[in-house]
């Protein structure tokens, strides 16, 4: 029964994240950067092409478009996944200190435990002798 519940989980995750990229991908084909021009007030637009068709404009516009696609493909949906994924990533900063904590207290005290034990049982074997 539990592996049905796991299952169930799966899903409804997958469809989770499914759902979010469906939503940026129709989020990106809705404002895709060929219909950027409509933005632009007519007075605007053709001394941009003027520009645009310089060897320098040209240059600029590809240093410009490769900027904003690293921004806006890369940095962006990162800081998203990572926001959406805080409270399960806090998880993994937590545990990791707890267990290496756990593991140092442990290891010191069966030290300290196991020292003890060796000393009580030699002066009961002096005792003895």
């Amino acid at each position: 029964m539990n592996r049905l519940t796991n299952k169930k989980t799966l899903k409804e995750i997958l469809a989770a994240y499914d759902r979010q990229i469906r939503k940026d991908m129709g989020f990106w084909i809705k404002y895709r950067p060929s219909c950027w021009a409509d933005l632009l007030p007519e007075k605007f637009i053709r001394p941009l092409l003027t520009f645009i068709k310089t060897k320098g404009g040209k240059k600029f516009v590809l240093i410009l478009a490769f900027l904003l696609s690293l921004v806006f493909v890369g940095v962006i949906p990162t800081l998203n996944f990572i926001w959406s994924n805080i409270f399960r990533i806090w998880w993994i900063l937590l545990v990791i200190p707890l267990a290496y904590w756990t593991l140092a207290i442990i290891s010191v005290y069966s030290r300290v435990l196991v020292q003890g034990v060796f000393e009580f049982s030699r002066a009961v074997l002096k005792e003895l002798k």
